[in-house]
C-alpha cells in the first residue's frame, strides 16, 4: 500500500469517527433537552427519539 493511500484511509476513518461522535453528542443533547423542557424522564425522552433498548442503556450511562 502506498503512503498516499494509507493517509487517505486514515483520513476517511477519522471522518467516520468524527461523524459518529457528533451523532452521539447530538442525541445526548436531544435527550437532555427533552428531559429539561418537557420534564420527561430519560426513558421517555429516549423512547420519543426511537432509541433501541441497547442504545438506551448506552446513553443512560452517559447522562
Amino acid at each position: 500500500m502506498q503512503f498516499r493511500e494509507m493517509l487517505r484511509e486514515e483520513h476517511e476513518e477519522g471522518l467516520k469517527e468524527g461523524r459518529l461522535e457528533g451523532l452521539k453528542e447530538g442525541r445526548l443533547d436531544s435527550i437532555r433537552e427533552l428531559m429539561k423542557n418537557l420534564q420527561w424522564s430519560a426513558e421517555q425522552a429516549m423512547d420519543a427519539l426511537g432509541l433501541s433498548a441497547e442504545e438506551q442503556q448506552k446513553y443512560r450511562d452517559m447522562i
